[in-house]
């Protein structure tokens, strides 16, 4: 894959910036150009469109919504953000303010689930302390946590390696590992305790009481705030160059087009900006966040039974496995549906990266008839998508590294005419409603 490269402004690169400037127009296209068109991207868009602010939107893939995805070709699954607390205020607003119908999954969210581990399968553990599910959960040991969700990456003291900060709170290497299966990152021994802390600072501090899902699938969020924007929406338009003249921007695109704005906002993943050239006045952490911040790898194995076999065997049809399949899980937003999943984080992804379709599709239904032997000819395999590989995000979200939330502050400071957006860069909140705040912030910067 092409890296992408900075041109620093120093030196004599600044004396052929000034010529560049010298022979081109300052004539613009359009007032804002928004590069992404994920939640941050379509909130900004539909904000501005509400103030009747002049824009366009470019989207590199053939679909809106990003990481909010409905997924057709896995009959129309979710793989991406989904979940919505009552009180994610940014996000409520849009979905009020649109009509976008909800479904409350509160009450059957945290269904019971079955423990499969070391080639045994437990329908219930005995002990809630030794669980290896919830070994990241239940910690012998008092630690720290955040008081507030405002800076939280202002805490040096707590920029540890997650796994220290488990051991200090008493679990053993070998729980560590176990560890690893539940926690959503790509490995506790290299993301920061930061991570984990400003996730149950959200959960205490944001205050929802009630968690949705999208009626119909992500995807009705998405088309009505299509129906609400103008016709400055493209797709298909991957982005290669960000060059910033000084009095405006341009973007040249892998199909030929250069589009010259004002103003750029890029709500594109660093895992993705970093393969873009970029002559912009960039600060140091900001070049080296854009260069070196991880994106949390998953891999989604989607199923559908075609017969309820847990009533037949008697164990929850969730189940936690210390297998490469890790947790399998029913991801349907209603009571009256299953949908089938098996959930794989971080490193454990590698497992599959290489593998083929028919190869996954064979694991898959083998190793859970080892587990589940009622599962044999019960199991539809529908397909897999790896956000790893998806060339569009390359990750599932951002996850900071220890020393990276001290690049913060930096990174999502204006670049010259360029500004940044995204779950990546907000500032309290975490994944979708991160995003829409991090809109509004960059609205704020420009209005």
């Amino acid at each position: 894959m092409r890296r992408r490269k900075f041109i620093q402004r120093t030196g004599m690169a600044a004396i052929g910036v000034t010529m560049l400037q010298t022979g081109c127009t300052s004539k613009v296209d359009t007032e804002y150009l928004i590069l992404g068109g994920g939640i941050a991207g379509l909130t900004l868009a539909y904000q501005l469109q509400k103030l009747n602010k002049d824009y366009v939107l470019y989207e590199g893939s053939g679909r809106l919504g990003g990481r909010l995805f409905t997924h057709k070709s896995l009959q129309n699954r979710e793989v991406g953000g989904r979940g919505i607390g009552d009180k994610y205020v940014k996000l409520m607003e849009m979905v009020s303010e649109l009509n976008v119908s909800l479904v409350d999954i509160t009450d059957y969210m945290r269904s019971p689930t079955s423990i499969y581990y070391q080639q045994k399968l437990y329908k219930d553990w005995s002990s809630p302390n030794a669980n290896p599910r919830m070994l990241e959960y239940i910690l012998p040991n008092e630690g720290p946590s955040l008081s507030k969700l405002e800076g939280w990456y202002q805490s040096p003291e707590l920029d540890i390696k997650y796994s220290d900060l488990l051991k200090q709170r008493g679990r053993t290497e070998s729980e560590i590992d176990l560890i690893n299966i539940s926690a959503n990152y790509n490995d506790v021994r290299e993301t920061s305790a930061l991570n984990s802390l400003h996730s149950a600072a959200f959960r205490k501090y944001n205050g929802s009481r009630r968690i949705f899902n999208f009626d119909g699938g992500s995807i009705r969020l998405i088309e009505a705030i299509k129906d609400k924007l103008n016709d400055q929406v493209y797709m298909n338009k991957m982005v290669d160059k960000i060059v910033d003249h000084g009095t405006h921007a341009s973007v040249y695109t892998s199909d030929g087009e250069n589009i010259k704005a004002k103003k750029v906002i890029s709500t594109l993943p660093f895992t993705t900006l970093r393969n873009v050239e970029l002559d912009i006045n960039t600060n140091q952490n900001q070049k080296k966040a854009i260069e070196e911040l991880n994106y949390t790898d998953i891999t989604q194995i989607h199923l559908k039974p075609k017969y309820n076999f847990w009533e037949e065997d008697g164990f929850h049809i969730d189940m936690w496995t210390d297998t490469p399949l890790e947790r399998i899980m029913n991801s349907s937003s209603y009571k009256d549906r299953v949908e089938l999943v098996c959930w794989v984080n971080g490193k454990g992804t590698a497992f599959f990266d290489n593998m083929s379709d028919l190869e996954i599709e064979s694991y898959t239904l083998n190793e859970l008839k080892k587990i589940r032997p009622a599962s044999e000819g019960n199991l539809e395999y529908i397909g897999t998508h790896n956000w790893g590989n998806y060339k569009y995000n390359l990750g599932a979200y951002a996850e900071f590294n220890v020393g990276q939330a001290a690049l913060f502050e930096d990174m999502i400071r204006p670049a010259g005419n360029i500004h940044f957006a995204g779950e990546h860069t907000a500032k309290k909140s975490r994944g979708i409603e991160g995003a829409a705040e991090s809109a509004h912030r960059v609205l704020n910067e420009l209005v």
